[in-house]
């Protein structure tokens, strides 16, 4: 019969509705059986106590979205491209040397899969394009996944191998880059475009999936994540998830979110977002995911009005304003019979036009089939207009912000892609919380790092990368950046009864970490350690008494 475990002599932010501070918690079966005085009490009922020596203890946290086991399959089996402060990579010829030496022991005609590059952080501040791909690698299929991930470029191989010819047109939703002559020069912008070519890349192996899965619960675990989202997942994605759980290989818990159009909801149990996969919660449903636009790093972010500056080598003029994955009828139908069939929508929306298609589609599905506590919400949402908000908190619509793009991607946004008076409003968290809408915060892994406690930083301080602040009057609270990534992301993933504060019956998923983030400088929370992260009272990363 397994023991009470009693964490004490620590600060231990319950993260519930009162923000309490307790002294002391137990647990037994990976769950929370006492908070403060009555978990001290069971000290006497051969508990194992756990000493945290000062150190912070808090609900683990949960990723508002990503992209759990992409990432962790990137990072595992190809090669990384990212540039500074996330990777080493500044121009075309360090790509160049990546390319070389992965060719030099890869078979001619095998692919080599690369991801994270960022054209505007490159010395060449532009995308490569296939004949430059082909000067380091012309005997290899190359593909280079954009790190937005809404972009992809390929060699002329690759292009070859994948059937691509001048006389193709652009399909839907997307579009295929060309050279002066009209032919594909490499460059495939959103999903439609680069169909063709994802279908034509090997399929991932069960030894990469179950490299990819355990890679990825070392990353979030090590940043005391212990729910992660896998977004827009596909059928390959699904089953690798629960084969890895069946081997009893997942170490914390991932909350699915289907991709329509990418996978068969027949194999589906439930609709309702939060219901258990699985026996132990660690695998949950999530809501239904769709794309209404693309990236603002892209130009494929669907604005209202036209982009800042198009830079040199961008094939659009200074009106381009991006555009939509779909057709905004077709759109709204989709999202009103996933609602009509009890499925909570997160629909990926950058630009406001897009966040504009999103609210309109959300408003029609409950007037045509009005529901209770819906909770659908705009993922990113990095453009939403003050207007825009207002209609969101009238219609019952959250959002999960990606905020720390203003740390990534600030100076550019400002200088590039929004101009000064857009780019100070990126993810307006302040608007939201005075209109009362909850939300989540998300780095989108594999688009940036995880890391929630960044993710509070650049809630608070809104720095970007060149140190400069961009829209101090949108910051919040470390308190109400930390709920983001607690009780209200909890309440958002329809799992508030279980997880996101520490109380009696909740699942035992804790942080600890060597500082309190209530009782420093906000400048220095984003340098925090995770000393340790417990899912379901179990150990994954790290020692609590350490």
């Amino acid at each position: 019969m397994s023991r009470i475990r009693i964490y004490h002599n620590g600060h231990i932010l319950t993260m519930d509705a009162a923000a309490s501070v307790a002294s002391a918690v137990a647990e037994k079966d990976g769950r929370i059986v006492a908070v403060g005085p009555a978990a001290e009490a069971l000290s006497d009922q051969n508990a194992e106590k756990i000493d945290l020596n000062g150190k912070t203890m808090l609900p683990g946290f949960i990723d508002g979205h990503s992209h759990f086991t992409t990432a962790g399959l990137m990072e595992a089996t190809q090669i990384n491209l990212a540039s500074p402060p996330v990777g080493t990579v500044k121009n075309f010829s360090e790509i160049g040397d990546l390319l070389r030496r992965k060719a030099a022991s890869t078979p001619k005609g095998g692919w080599i899969l690369c991801y994270g590059y960022d054209d505007t952080a490159l010395d060449e501040r532009r995308h490569p394009t296939a004949a430059d791909l082909d000067k380091a690698a012309p005997d290899h299929n190359v593909v280079l996944r954009h790190v937005s991930g809404h972009l992809s470029v390929c060699n002329s191989l690759a292009l070859k191998t994948s059937g691509y010819t001048r006389e193709m047109a652009d399909p839907p939703g997307g579009i295929i880059r060309r050279d002066a002559s009209g032919n594909p020069n490499g460059v495939l912008e959103e999903p439609p475009a680069r169909e063709l070519l994802f279908a034509h890349i090997p399929p991932v192996t069960k030894e990469d999936w179950e490299a990819a899965i355990t890679t990825a619960c070392d990353m979030y675990a090590a940043k005391g994540v212990t729910t992660a989202q896998d977004g827009f997942t596909d059928q390959a994605i699904w089953d690798a998830l629960f084969a890895t759980h069946e081997a009893g290989n997942l170490k914390i818990r991932v909350q699915v979110l289907p991709g329509i159009g990418r996978m068969s909801f027949d194999c589906i149990p439930a609709v309702k977002s939060g219901t258990p996969l699985t026996a132990d919660d660690m695998l949950i449903l999530g809501p239904a995911k769709m794309l209404a636009d693309g990236s603002l790093q892209c130009y494929t972010g669907y604005l209202s009005n036209p982009y800042h500056k198009i830079l040199p080598g961008v094939p659009y003029d200074s009106l381009w304003r991006g555009y939509p994955i779909h057709q905004e009828g077709d759109f709204s139908r989709t999202v009103s019979e996933y609602h009509r069939k009890g499925w909570q929508l997160a629909i990926h929306g950058n630009g406001d036009d897009a966040i504009q298609m999103i609210i309109n589609a959300y408003a029609r599905a409950q007037a045509e089939h009005p529901r209770e506590d819906a909770r659908h919400f705009v993922i990113h949402c990095q453009t939403v207009r003050e207007d825009q908000l207002d209609r969101m908190a009238a219609n019952g619509i959250s959002a999960s912000f990606f905020v720390v793009h203003t740390y990534f991607w600030g100076d550019r946004h400002r200088d590039i892609f929004l101009g000064e008076d857009r780019a100070r409003r990126i993810d307006p968290l302040r608007s939201a919380v005075n209109r009362g809408i909850r939300f989540s915060l998300h780095n989108d892994t594999f688009v940036t790092p995880i890391d929630p406690l960044l993710s509070v930083w650049s809630a608070a301080t809104r720095r970007t990368g060149s140190g400069a602040v961009l829209g101090a009057d949108q910051t919040i609270s470390v308190a109400e950046g930390l709920r983001a990534v607690t009780s209200d992301a909890a309440w958002l993933a329809h799992m508030e009864d279980r997880i996101g504060s520490i109380e009696v019956g909740k699942m035992a998923d804790f942080a600890i970490l060597n500082a309190n983030p209530l009782a420093m400088p906000v400048e220095e929370v984003r340098d925090i350690e995770v000393v340790a992260t417990i899912a379901g009272g179990q150990v994954v990363h790290g020692n609590p008494e350490q």
